[in-house]
């Protein structure tokens, strides 16, 4: 059977078992009664079946209703477990980001990137790779490093060069 229906009308349902009045579903969930109204209507349509009986006065479900209203809270349920399963894995990031560098930046600012990096993301590992600019550009386009700090000298067409900052050179006599 095609899913003519999502999650939004399975919500709207909800509000409406749970509120057994439109206006306050409508209002527990920030729709319009009229909108309510549609989503219950489109769900009874795409099921094929009633799924509230209405009065004037009462909104009661059905038996069909009683049975999915059951099925629904189990699929929400899950579904709000599994996006709450996902959010975690997300704040629980782990693994490790290779960074290839020349020795100035690895001295002179990298510590300090790092450091914040760790506050942020405690469970992933930094690895540096301590190297020339020409390794650095190497190990980049190698995929030994995730990314790279180095001077642009040859810059290589398949790789992404993004500057950092601009040095500026004298002549001490």
């Amino acid at each position: 059977m095609p899913v003519n229906f999502d999650l939004n009308d399975l919500y709207a349902f909800r509000a409406l078992v749970e509120y057994g009045n439109f206006r306050l579903a409508a209002e527990s969930i920030c729709l319009s009664q009229s909108a309510l109204s549609r989503r219950i209507e489109k769900l009874e349509s795409a099921l094929g079946i009633k799924l509230f009986q209405r009065t004037t006065r009462r909104v009661t479900l059905t038996l069909y209703g009683q049975t999915f209203a059951e099925r629904s809270d189990q699929l929400l349920a899950n579904v709000e477990l599994v996006l709450a399963d996902i959010n975690k894995v997300g704040q629980d990031r782990v693994g490790l980001v290779t960074v290839a560098t020349v020795p100035s930046a690895a001295y002179y600012f990298m510590p300090d990137v790092i450091r914040r990096f760790q506050v942020r993301y405690p469970r992933v590992r930094v690895k540096i790779i301590d190297s020339s600019a020409g390794n650095v550009i190497e190990a980049v386009a190698s995929g030994q490093a995730d990314f790279g700090i180095c001077f642009a000298k040859n810059l290589q067409p398949n790789i992404e060069f993004l500057p950092l900052v601009g040095d500026a050179y004298v002549a001490a006599c």
